[in-house]
């Protein structure tokens, strides 16, 4: 009887532990009524902050940091924080081991950091290591009551570069996606969440799809002369650098042009400025 009476409150302690750890789970994905609900898209926080007007609370983490997980179990489930976090900010959780480089780009140098993005681009707060709810709280009821009602309504364009933090990566050929760029003549953004390294410069892509063409083979999207617009060399200019948006595709290469007026010189006569190079 007594080995009966042991076991079975092991067996309640065992069920109470779990309920626990499904509980803060669920309290970090947003599977509680009473838990915010993190994005963990840039892309996605960025255009939610554009529609609803509110600046982005980021919050950088990592599995095997401590005090990470502390503020996961003790400060993001306060009331008061997932009161605050909910009505005025769009949560961003960020995964040093899974997004290294959006973690380069704001710069982290220690974890936790919690950073609050405006988005006029500048970044209002930055909190690098664990912050107490109590302290947290406070510092996001500050900021709240700071911030304009019509902060935010005036973003337009494309919500994810609004919202880069001015010291963020900055990205080659302006950003733009050259597997997009070759591949079906478009000119698009790529995304932060999409990104590699070649000839030691960052770049972003459009989709995952995208970037992984490009590191498959990244010579065939590489712009001839490394964007450089060959019509300003050819006639004796300066070699300007070329834009994006005023590129074309000719024998399975991009060309990148200063100004629309040398991109139509280039199409007139490709291969008298093609012997440049």
């Amino acid at each position: 009887m007594r080995k009966s009476r042991m076991e079975s409150a092991l067996f309640r302690s065992l069920i109470l532990v779990a309920a626990t750890a499904l509980s803060v789970q669920a309290q970090d994905s947003g599977g509680s009524s009473n838990s915010i609900s993190w994005q963990t898209s840039y892309r996605q926080a960025a255009d939610e902050a554009a529609r609803d007007g509110k600046p982005v609370l980021v919050r950088v983490t990592a599995s095997w940091c401590a005090p990470c997980q502390q503020m996961k179990q003790l400060t993001f489930t306060d009331s008061r924080v997932v009161e605050l976090v909910r009505s005025n900010f769009v949560p961003l959780l960020i995964d040093a081991d899974e997004q290294p480089d959006l973690v380069s780009g704001f710069r982290v140098e220690a974890y936790p950091t919690t950073i609050i993005v405006a988005p006029d681009l500048t970044i209002l707060k930055r909190m690098a290591g664990y912050q107490s709810a109590d302290s947290l709280a406070n510092t996001l009821a500050t900021l709240s009551r700071s911030l304009p009602e019509t902060q935010t309504t005036a973003i337009a364009g494309d919500a994810v570069s609004a919202l880069e933090p001015s010291n963020a990566v900055k990205y080659a050929f302006d950003g733009f996606c050259l597997v997009s760029l070759l591949e079906e003549t478009r000119v698009r953004k790529g995304s932060a969440e999409f990104v590699a390294e070649h000839r030691g410069q960052m770049l972003c892509f459009e989709t995952a799809e995208r970037r992984q063409k490009f590191l498959e083979d990244p010579e065939k999207y590489w712009p001839v002369a490394n964007g450089q617009c060959l019509v300003s060399s050819r006639e004796g200019s300066r070699a300007g650098k070329g834009d994006p948006r005023m590129a074309v595709t000719w024998r399975g290469r991009i060309w990148m042009f200063s100004d629309r007026e040398r991109q139509r010189r280039f199409i007139q006569t490709p291969s008298y400025y093609a012997n440049e190079m």
